[in-house]
């Protein structure tokens, strides 16, 4: 059933954007508004914008921008109406429902969360209440797992059986496509199902607002032939490189302690959890990738790194600082001994010994030296200018020059190297990261290209703006003298139009609009990045005339804009006709044409300087 405007009205007004967006962005005080780094694009200084008092949020870099509603349906691909409804969960507002239409979802997309649900409900069970599932929960109470972290993160279990899940799917009528977009079973040859996962550990892995997006399976026996571990495909719910495990569960403590211990497997961040460090993400069973840097790096800008000590975790580790120093991130390394992970350090030597690893980290520059100076005394001349060329070829990835010059001295003093003798090697490195770069850049350009372009906001007129601006200042007389010499069809862009017909409309139901709930009104996104870009500015003030805002209240200076703004936006429409005459007079021939048009340019003129001198109130 719909939810009554009432009702939605009542939620907005009693929860902060703020609050909001804080799960997902680490949002710090400037001034009026709150800033932080945006979640719809990769950027180093923060342009992603939060206005508390608006409701409000826009970014500056990408043009995004809404209410509390739509920064949940943009970044959790939700709904209109789930957005309401788990806002008002979380908040524990109460929803008022009236008999009317549904709101139409996208119905595949629900479908794909709802049967993920249940999907991490029936391997849950799987290892709770089957006789099978026995052998699964015993392992895991051995890897010392308690039943409130069991529980915490959803773990379950995968019936060895190839028809396992296949059969739960045909006893409750559920749709088979749906699971197989999933990748939660495959099809055979002969057209009949089986399942992905099959006598395996289960891990959900979650979105950051807690909806299951997919599963990632450790092997309990010895079958030939099939990997440890297993992750689901990607699907329209689940994208590996944006994902992190954990972060769900974790992120409030990420962003409390302000830093955050990265780690690659499941059971590291589970294990880890359980002794107490509770800020711990984990890359999803998948290599590291810059969106995974960017999404962690919105909560905390400090990172310990701990991948295991093999060979392939050591390289794992190198490749994340490259992105760490891509992403402006501050980091450290801990080198854990041979023989050890994250999941089984903790258990040997307790949580004071790791406590003491975390506070020992190393910087890249010094993990690179003992990288390659393991199990040498002495380096020769040759390998230790390779060691050089990597750590420099690592700091190439730096973009802030300043940030690089501290690095490239931190080489020096460790290195006994002339500051100057480092910088030139390092120019070589720079010149090729830039042409990377450059290369990237052009892929990218092209792929963007291909995509229909979004709206430009700059073809926007700023007069139009800042008319629409005067629009949100709660003075209904003077939206009603707005309109009555500019009506919303005259405005020449057809965005500004939209919003103000849906302006005018709410004044005529009787009601006052905010910002964040004309939000809801408007179906198309581009129209609320326009509202929040618009929410975001201020209105340019003619310097024609002179105000003193410690005498003049802020409903006069209104006014003035407002009469300033008519006056402008009448001349500048009239200019224009101006113009269009005196093309149709250079071009003509007929003498009576010519008088005509000569008659019309000066009608216009004076015109215009009837408008300039318009008195609209009495002083």
């Amino acid at each position: 059933m719909r939810i009554k405007e009432d009702s939605i009205k009542n939620l907005l007004a009693s929860i902060s954007i703020v609050d909001v967006i804080s799960d997902h962005v680490q949002l710090k005080k400037r001034g009026k508004n709150f800033v932080g780094l945006c979640p719809f694009h990769n950027e180093k200084t923060p342009s992603f914008t939060v206005s508390e008092e608006k409701g409000m949020f826009h970014c500056f870099g990408c043009g995004e921008g809404g209410n509390t509603l739509s920064f949940l349906m943009k970044l959790e691909k939700y709904n209109y109406v789930d957005a309401i409804e788990e806002l008002a969960k979380k908040f524990n507002v109460q929803l008022d429902y009236e008999d009317g239409r549904f709101y139409e979802k996208d119905a595949e997309l629900e479908k794909l969360y709802d049967y993920s649900r249940l999907t991490a409900r029936y391997f849950y069970d799987n290892l709770t209440k089957t006789n099978e599932g026995e052998n699964a929960l015993k392992y895991l109470y051995q890897r010392g797992l308690s039943d409130e972290v069991i529980k915490h993160f959803g773990l379950g279990y995968s019936l060895s059986s190839w028809e396992g899940l296949n059969n739960f799917i045909a006893k409750n009528n559920y749709e088979t496509t749906i699971f197989e977009k999933l990748g939660l079973i495959l099809k055979r040859e002969d057209g009949n199902y089986y399942d992905r996962f099959r006598g395996r550990i289960i891990f959900p892995i979650f979105s950051t607002s807690g909806r299951v997006i997919a599963f990632g399976g450790r092997l309990l026996g010895d079958e030939e032939n099939q990997p440890k571990y297993l992750n689901s495909p990607e699907s329209r719910i689940y994208i590996k490189g944006k994902s992190l495990y954990g972060l769900f569960q974790t992120k409030d403590d990420v962003r409390k302690k302000d830093s955050a211990i990265l780690v690659e497997g499941y059971m590291d961040l589970i294990s880890l959890y359980q002794e107490g460090f509770r800020n711990v993400v984990a890359s999803s069973g998948t290599a590291l990738t810059s969106d995974q840097v960017h999404a962690l790096s919105r909560l905390t800008k400090s990172i310990i790194i701990i991948y295991d000590s093999d060979e392939a975790g050591q390289k794992a580790v190198v490749r994340a600082s490259e992105l760490m120093l891509e992403g402006d991130v501050d980091f450290k390394i801990v080198t854990l001994p041979d023989g050890e992970d994250p999941d089984s350090f903790v258990k040997t030597h307790g949580e004071e010994r790791f406590k003491l690893e975390l506070q020992t980290a190393s910087n890249y520059i010094d993990f690179i030296n003992t990288l390659y100076t393991k199990d040498k005394k002495i380096l020769e001349n040759s390998d230790k200018l390779k060691l050089i060329n990597r750590i420099l070829e690592i700091t190439a990835k730096v973009r802030d020059p300043i940030r690089r010059s501290l690095y490239v001295k931190n080489i020096s003093e460790k290195f006994k190297i002339r500051e100057s003798a480092l910088a030139e090697s390092l120019g070589k490195y720079l010149v090729q990261q830039n042409k990377f770069e450059s290369v990237a850049r052009k892929v990218v350009d092209e792929k963007a290209a291909d995509i229909e372009k979004k709206f430009d906001y700059k073809t926007v007129p700023e007069i139009e703006k800042s008319l629409l601006q005067l629009m949100f200042t709660n003075d209904k007389e003077l939206c009603d003298f707005l309109f009555l010499h500019i009506p919303p069809e005259d405005l020449t862009n057809e965005k500004t139009q939209i919003v103000a017909k849906v302006v005018q409309r709410e004044f005529e139901k009787g009601n006052q609009p905010e910002e964040d709930y004309i939000t809801n009104l408007l179906e198309d996104e581009d129209l609320r990045n326009l509202l929040a870009e618009i929410v975001f500015e201020r209105y340019k003030i003619s310097k024609s005339w002179n105000y003193n805002p410690a005498q003049d209240s802020a409903a006069e200076i209104n006014w003035r804009v407002a009469e300033d703004l008519i006056k402008k936006f009448k001349s500048d429409y009239l200019e224009k006709q101006i113009y269009k005459n005196q093309v149709q007079l250079k071009s003509a021939v007929d003498i009576e044409e010519i008088k005509k048009l000569m008659e019309i340019d000066k009608l216009l003129k004076q015109e215009i300087i009837k408008i300039k001198s318009m008195k609209f109130r009495e002083n």
